[in-house]
């Protein structure tokens, strides 16, 4: 198909275990996780969001690397690009995502005749419609199926522009633009993307985790074990115990805290970050270890399938709870209190053993959450 009526789909992917967060892959582009994207201008794009590990991750698109999390413009009907010389903001008719649930358009903005009639002065293009609903039950979220098209069609631009993930923060790509004559319009990468990718060591590999290789035991600030009695014939179980020691160490260093800044909130998300991390380190190495044996995550009655949605879900909230938290410290102006963690060497503790305390601490923490 040629000009309007060409369309390309992209199915969108989170690779959980890529990062802190995790990234977008794409299953048209192989594995690779934020891979950079090639997008005609005045074709049409379809993002299918519909599987699984979509939850919690509206793909949105942007001039800038993660648009309104930055305070940066992101493609809106009243928003041109910089540099053009275009009118599209004038009449609200710039290039904009517009978000769709089991295949129907939830806005009233539209640039593309292919779903509804083009208009000018409509700014709903059904972002406020979708957001809410991503941060739904997994089981609820995965009744309907999730897309979003883009069809950019402004041709004086200069620059790339970028997808991002409008609830995790740090998981922008760049999208290079194609002009008519099939040249990118910058061949320069820009604007920058200004961070750097998370490249997770090769034991945070095995794992499946983030940050937890520097804290395998033994380590001074924790117990000789936190899981006693592993059989040595079960490899599988002795290797993932291996990997839930190191994350319950890196739980307890970064809990192991200063009072830097004189509040109780300061203290507290000090406290509740590495408790939170240490929570999606255990359901990311869950996943990772391929224990779980589910064929629709929506079934109930399938114990594995039960845990599968725990796990997933504790991953997706609470990594959004982490940057919540974040967020508040640098508004608040509060020191980061674990750029110093307390250096304390484990001994035994009147009447309990060490180890003993330290687990009991950490299966009360969990259920507390």
């Amino acid at each position: 198909m040629k000009g309007e009526e060409e369309v390309c789909t992209f199915t969108t992917k989170i690779q959980i275990h890529a990062g802190e967060l995790g990234y977008y892959s794409f299953e048209e582009c192989g594995d690779e996780h934020n891979p950079t994207l090639e997008m005609k201008i005045g074709t049409t794009y379809v993002f299918d969001q519909s599987g699984k590990t979509n939850h919690m991750h509206p793909l949105g698109f942007a001039y800038y690397p993660g648009g309104a999390h930055n305070g940066l413009n992101e493609l809106e009907p009243g928003l041109k690009p910089m540099n053009s010389k275009s009118s599209c903001d004038e009449d609200m008719s710039c290039p904009a995502p517009m978000y769709m649930v089991d295949g129907e358009y939830v806005g009233k903005y539209s640039n593309n005749a292919m779903y509804t009639p083009v208009t000018a002065g409509e700014d709903d293009f059904g972002l406020d419609v979708i957001e809410p609903q991503f941060f739904h039950p997994l089981p609820q979220w995965l009744e309907k199926s999730w897309s979003v098209t883009v069809k950019f069609d402004i041709t004086d631009v200069d620059q790339d522009i970028f997808y991002f993930c409008h609830i995790h923060q740090y998981m922008s790509g760049r999208i290079k633009l194609i002009g008519a004559d099939g040249k990118k319009v910058s061949e320069k990468d820009t604007p920058e993307l200004g961070f750097e990718y998370d490249m997770p060591s090769s034991y945070d590999k095995e794992c499946g985790t983030h940050n937890t290789g520097d804290f395998q035991l033994p380590n001074k600030m924790c117990p000789e074990a936190f899981v006693c009695e592993v059989p040595e014939s079960n490899a599988p179980l002795k290797n993932f115990a291996s990997c839930i020691e190191s994350m319950n160490c890196a739980m307890v260093n970064g809990m192991t805290t200063y009072v830097k800044s004189d509040s109780q909130i300061a203290l507290f998300v000090h406290q509740m970050i590495p408790h939170h991390q240490n929570a999606v380190n255990m359901a990311k190495a869950l996943l990772k270890s391929e224990a779980l044996k589910c064929d629709d995550i929506t079934d109930d009655e399938n114990a594995h399938c039960v845990i599968e949605e725990v796990a997933r879900s504790i991953m997706n909230s609470q990594n959004y709870q982490i940057q919540q938290m974040r967020g508040v410290l640098g508004a608040e102006n509060y020191q980061n209190a674990t750029e110093e963690n307390c250096k304390l060497e484990y001994s035994s503790a009147s009447g309990i053993s060490a180890t003993v305390a330290v687990i009991l601490g950490v299966v009360g923490a969990f259920v507390n959450m």
